[in-house]
């Protein structure tokens, strides 16, 4: 087989994989995780059920694979907050790389919110939910203490329900929804004011 046959054929299993995931997606925030089946998402997507079991492990496989695809996004988001040049800029890089990311991939994330909350989605991805609010949460307040803010922990997890909070209201309305101002009041308030600090300070101050 030549090289270009090898990206070719390489190019379409991924293209395969992605409609796959699209559909899946779909379907399980329109009629429940539950109430879909493997052969409605094969017949959904155009191909066989015996092809996509070459793709993913059923449905919870298909689930966790949704669950990986929304942590790229997050992951590329404090990617651009480590490049931060200083400490003190990386939550307002995070968050306004965060909102940008949403911006662009809105359609997925609107979905994923539509199928989060499905108990039988949390019972399917297992501990990974909540390992991975424990590991957000944690970088965030290393992010606060390394800016400053009292009480990292606490304000971590302030944080990060405003960053989710605003995520979903986004989705529902974002023609009408001030995005920008938002984050940039997020970026306000989690901002410590520095305090000027006198050389000399007369013995009355």
């Amino acid at each position: 087989m030549s090289p270009r046959s090898e990206v070719l054929n390489r190019r379409m299993r991924e293209d395969s994989r992605a409609r796959i995931l699209r559909t899946a997606l779909r379907l399980f925030a329109k009629h429940g995780y539950d109430r879909t089946s493997i052969a409605m998402i094969a017949a959904a997507a155009g191909i066989s059920q015996g092809l996509l079991y070459n793709y993913f492990a059923g449905k919870k496989g298909l689930l966790r694979a949704i669950f990986e695809e929304s942590m790229h996004d997050v992951e590329e988001s404090f990617a651009l907050a480590e490049a931060a040049p200083f400490p003190a800029d990386r939550l307002a890089t995070l968050v306004r790389g965060a909102f940008t990311i949403l911006r662009r991939n809105q359609n997925f994330w609107r979905l994923s919110y539509g199928l989060r909350m499905q108990p039988g989605v949390l019972a399917g991805l297992g501990k990974r939910t909540s390992e991975w609010t424990a590991a957000i949460r944690g970088t965030l307040a290393r992010y606060l203490a390394d800016a400053g803010v009292d009480e990292p922990e606490l304000e971590a997890a302030v944080l990060f329900a405003l960053i989710d909070g605003v995520s979903q209201h986004y989705v529902l309305e974002p023609s009408t929804y001030p995005l920008d101002a938002v984050a940039d009041r997020i970026v306000e308030r989690f901002t410590p004011v520095a305090t000027p600090m006198l050389d000399n300070p007369s013995p009355d101050e």
